[in-house]
């Protein structure tokens, strides 16, 4: 009998594995794109999908009251190499997530300020089984 449950258990916990992986990744993308404005991301705003994004976030206010969008660390990109999504700024990068099959980033006309982010993720369990997931979220844009 525990044989039996032990391949639905592995699917079930690596459907669970890749949608907490998709979250992880989205919450930090989000969060860094929600500290740009709509004038500071590569994507334009006419619904085509681009396949990375390249942004400056703020560094606070200049003394005379506007948005220090200069950054000596540099603009943050967010693109797809292999089956992992990269975080790059400057000369530095990390992995931001891993078992990603495609992503995209989308701003639509209507809504310049929305930046979608969709990511679908797959991974095989322990008995062979490919598992997929994918997750849409949207920023926000400031300014």
């Amino acid at each position: 009998v525990m044989s039996a449950g032990r391949p639905t258990w592995s699917s079930a916990d690596t459907q669970i594995a890749l949608q907490q992986d998709l979250r992880r990744a989205a919450d930090e993308i989000i969060g860094d794109l929600r500290k740009s404005s709509s004038t500071q991301v590569s994507c334009p705003a006419d619904g085509s999908v681009c396949a990375s994004v390249l942004f400056n976030v703020s560094q606070g206010a200049l003394s005379s009251g506007a948005v220090n969008w200069t950054n000596s660390s540099g603009s943050i990109n967010y693109s797809l190499s292999g089956n992992q999504i990269i975080r790059s700024q400057g000369g530095a990068w990390r992995v931001a997530a891993n078992n990603i099959t495609s992503l995209g980033f989308v701003r639509l006309a209507a809504t310049p300020r929305i930046l979608t982010v969709t990511m679908t993720a797959q991974r095989s369990n322990q008995f062979g089984r490919t598992h997929s997931a994918s997750l849409n979220a949207s920023a926000f844009l400031r300014n």
